[in-house]
């Protein structure tokens, strides 16, 4: 499989990044620990160093690949397994709904494309009730946002929406030395548990992520300023005495979704928002 591998023109457009090396790709497997009634969805398998893995466990496994050069060689390899199913589409143009069954939550996995990873993430939680978990290797900076607390330098919109709908944890450190070509930075796996919500939830999840963008788009600034643009800060906070006076990384993630909702609540009553 290597001189495929070896021989093959990585696109950078694509930012692809192939996993080879054997103990990798052995413990990755065994921390997703895929189960025969498992929904598994693998967001690009490449060529399919985790894939065989996945099928072989017995699962019901759909993989999404957006290199069509890559869907030949899939379709080659993997096309007699009666578990397999395959999607030439981009991840985050799927409406999950369509995949999921009604009574299987779906699990993710994948190597994912270092520059278009926090818009896959994203792109995942607007389907948050639909996941059990997931577990991504990404770029070991952008890891330690997902799992900052409040308070830290990384903390910011990615930590909060990560932390809203699931309970995400480092779960592997990977070294550049295991891919095909060598990435110029350290990876990480992060896996999210959607079964581990925070105890309130944002009440309009789409008001929730403007929110959210909004408050950590200028985190630098206390909550008064950055709050002006979206209502009357000065009525709404002396009328539910909330203190607008902390900057957006001093609050943890469940006071964030609490200010929010009130703050919905409070400007914009008649409005109600979506599920997703």
């Amino acid at each position: 499989m290597n001189h495929k591998l070896r021989a093959f023109k990585a696109k950078k457009s694509l930012g692809q990044n192939f996993l080879f090396d054997a103990n990798i790709i052995r413990k990755i497997i065994q921390l997703f620990a895929p189960q025969p009634n498992d929904f598994v969805l693998e967001i690009g398998p490449g060529f399919g160093a985790l894939t065989e893995n996945l099928l072989q466990s017995g699962c019901h496994y759909t993989g999404i690949e957006i290199d069509e050069r890559l869907i030949f060689e899939l379709q080659e390899r993997f096309s007699d397994y009666e578990n397999f199913t395959l999607r030439h589409v981009d991840f985050r143009k799927l409406d999950l709904s369509q995949l999921s069954s009604v009574h299987v939550s779906i699990r993710i996995i994948g190597n994912i494309p270092y520059h278009i990873t926090s818009s896959i993430v994203f792109s995942a939680f607007m389907h948050h009730n639909l996941i059990a978990d997931m577990m991504l290797m990404m770029q070991k900076e952008v890891a330690e946002r997902v799992v900052a607390g409040h308070g830290c330098k990384d903390f910011g919109i990615l930590s909060v929406i990560s932390q809203t709908y699931a309970q995400p944890e480092i779960v592997l450190t990977v070294p550049p030395t295991v891919f095909i070509p060598r990435p110029d930075i350290e990876s990480a796996i992060v896996r999210w548990d959607f079964t581990q919500k925070q105890e309130r939830q944002p009440e309009d999840p789409e008001f929730f992520r403007i929110f959210v963008r909004t408050i950590f788009n200028q985190r630098r600034k206390i909550l008064r300023n950055t709050l002006k643009k979206m209502g009357d800060v000065v009525l709404f906070e002396n009328e539910k005495t909330i203190d607008l006076q902390r900057r957006p990384e001093e609050l943890s993630v469940l006071e964030i979704i609490d200010l929010c909702n009130a703050f919905k609540a409070y400007s914009f009553p008649n409005q109600t928002g979506s599920d997703r």
